[in-house]
């Protein structure tokens, strides 16, 4: 899927209102990480904005990045209708966007397996750089338990081409506990969890399975060492 399809797909979803609220793992892990603390927020595939406008609503000092246009024009809008402040960035997240410390928290919402397993290790890789000693990354992606798992063209061990319902022609990557521990080797591990549950999407049933990760960028001194 090439990135600029996104323009597209976020085109569509302007007016549903599943895009306009804040998950709600995303809202407990605001209230459990307060801007006191953890002041600078980057919002990676932010889309619509929903999470990036959540966060500016509470005073975070909000970073948003998209690589659709078109999303992000949206966003904008609804910021300035709301009197928020939040900074866009027309970007690819695979790709370096930012100095080394630049935040202190980074909200990845199913967003860093679009692609193969090499581009995700790369993300998560340029996440680490991204926050200072000591920040969080709140990360979701698919387990192998996923209903699209298996779905299309297999490109790579557990890597998929698929048809699937939202944006056809993507490549996902589905990960399972020892991907994890690969890609977090270098990190602290706060909190793993499978999120699963069914839902209906054009009278059809589909299941959900994905993890939910916190990890920590160690400090200084636990880097040192």
């Amino acid at each position: 899927m090439e990135i600029s399809s996104w323009d597209s797909f976020w085109a569509g979803k302007q007016e549903t209102d599943f895009w306009e609220n804040p998950a709600p793992e995303i809202v407990t892990f605001i209230e459990n990480h307060p801007p006191r603390d953890f002041p600078r927020v980057l919002d990676l595939g932010a889309g619509l904005g929903r999470h990036a406008l959540a966060l500016a609503r509470e005073n975070y000092q909000v970073t948003a990045v998209d690589s659709s246009q078109v999303a992000l024009l949206h966003l904008q809008e609804r910021a300035r209708r709301l009197n928020l402040e939040i900074k866009t960035v027309g970007g690819d997240y695979r790709q370096p966007l930012f100095s080394e410390g630049s935040f202190d928290l980074i909200i990845a919402y199913n967003v860093l397996y679009h692609g193969t397993r090499q581009e995700m290790v790369r993300a998560i890789h340029l996440c680490r750089e991204y926050l200072r000693p000591g920040g969080l990354l709140f990360l979701t992606c698919p387990t192998r338990d996923d209903g699209k798992y298996g779905n299309g063209e297999e490109l790579a061990p557990h890597t998929y081409q698929g048809q699937d319902l939202f944006h056809p022609g993507d490549t996902h990557y589905f990960s399972d506990n020892e991907d994890l521990n690969s890609f977090f080797e270098d990190w602290n591990i706060l909190s793993r969890n499978r999120k699963e549950h069914y839902w209906k999407k054009d009278g059809l049933i589909l299941f959900s399975s994905y993890w939910q990760v916190i990890a920590r960028r160690p400090g200084i001194e636990e880097e040192e060492n």
